[in-house]
């Protein structure tokens, strides 16, 4: 967490009155001594290092599934199976089934309109069933064109899809038979039970992509702390930690919350690095680590090794050969209960602190 000169005035006022104790803890594998500590006659000295000090700041986020949405039925007639909750969909699936016939999930971004069959007008609703008959491999000699026009080869492939479904003779598509989504779905929450009666237009169950991201609320005037394609680290439930890449940084400003502690705030989405991370968690509370600043191959000692001088600014007390002298140094950053300096110190000398 990012620590100001206050927090080094409260530390030299508690050391003053006889607070006890460092401990030394390496976070982030910077190449370092391991600080010795030695204790003679009740003084306490430990060893300046040489390391890499690391800010950071920590964000509430909730882990979930990617792009939350919805499946919307494409045609009417009784809802006679559904898959259960947390059932992955590839494409050539049964997303539900209709009047006791499948139908069938494929991959694009436009949702089915009209029945596709031969003599319609080209269009790019029929590139994309083209597009996915190729893949699911009723294209026999990879005859289309994918062209968006319906020809023979396209008619073929229809025939032969609709054969593998158990209608026999059929050379057409309807839009009931189909559903569209832009990549493999994962089954959330159902809005519609079995037996449903429904129209084209009803949502039957809530969807989401197959892999996690996290989303963080992330105060609208802070939003300069975090930018596309920075690094951080993602803090699972277990205290696992898994690296994450900003995906997106909000700029539409949402109120969080209601009455006085109501906040402004911006979207920030997070994406995890190793995929399957996460398990199955949804909408699970996480933290999120940020890298605020970074000071490589610093001098460093305990922030309890800081005394503040009447005169202004800083000093170390260095003990050698038994006796001790005061260092003015100069202080840089903070990470982890240690500080940057600079002055007549080297690593290895020994540093009175607190206790």
């Amino acid at each position: 967490m990012r620590r100001g000169l206050g927090i080094v005035a409260a530390v030299v006022a508690l050391a003053a009155i006889g607070v006890a104790g460092f401990v030394f803890i390496d976070r982030f594998g910077g190449d370092q001594d391991e600080p010795s500590v030695t204790t003679e006659s009740e003084v306490t000295t430990v060893q300046i290092v040489r390391t890499d000090l690391v800010e950071q700041d920590t964000l509430e986020g909730t882990v979930r599934y990617r792009d939350p949405g919805t499946l919307i039925a494409s045609g009417a007639g009784t809802i006679t199976a559904l898959p259960a909750a947390g059932t992955l969909l590839a494409r050539g699936d049964a997303a539900y089934e209709l009047d006791g016939a499948p139908v069938t999930l494929m991959f694009g971004d436009r949702p089915p309109w009209r029945p596709i069959e031969d003599g319609v007008s080209d269009g790019p609703d029929v590139g994309q069933l083209e597009r996915n008959l190729w893949v699911l491999g009723f294209d026999d000699d990879f005859a289309m064109a994918l062209d968006d026009e319906v020809d023979d080869a396209t008619i073929g492939a229809i025939e032969r899809w609709q054969e593998s479904l158990g209608r026999e003779d059929v050379s057409v598509v309807l839009p009931s038979e189909i559903v569209i989504a832009p990549r493999p779905v994962r089954v959330g929450q159902r809005l519609v039970d079995t037996g449903a009666v429904i129209v084209p237009g009803t949502r039957l169950y809530e969807t989401s992509a197959t892999s996690h991201e996290v989303i963080v609320l992330l105060d609208a005037d802070r939003q300069d702390l975090l930018t596309t394609g920075d690094d951080v680290t993602i803090v699972l439930p277990d205290d696992t930690e898994t690296p994450g890449v900003v995906r997106e940084v909000g700029k539409v400003v949402v109120t969080v919350g209601q009455g006085p502690e109501a906040r402004r705030a911006v979207e920030v989405l997070v994406d995890l690095v190793v995929e399957g991370a996460a398990g199955q968690l949804d909408e699970a509370p996480v933290d999120v680590e940020v890298v605020t600043s970074r000071a490589e191959d610093v001098v460093a000692v305990p922030v309890e090794a800081l005394l503040a001088l009447a005169e202004g600014g800083y000093a170390v007390e260095v003990s050698e050969a038994g006796a001790t002298r005061l260092v003015a140094v100069e202080i840089g950053t903070f990470a982890d209960g240690l500080v940057a300096v600079s002055g007549d110190i080297a690593p290895g000398d020994l540093v009175i602190v607190a206790g």
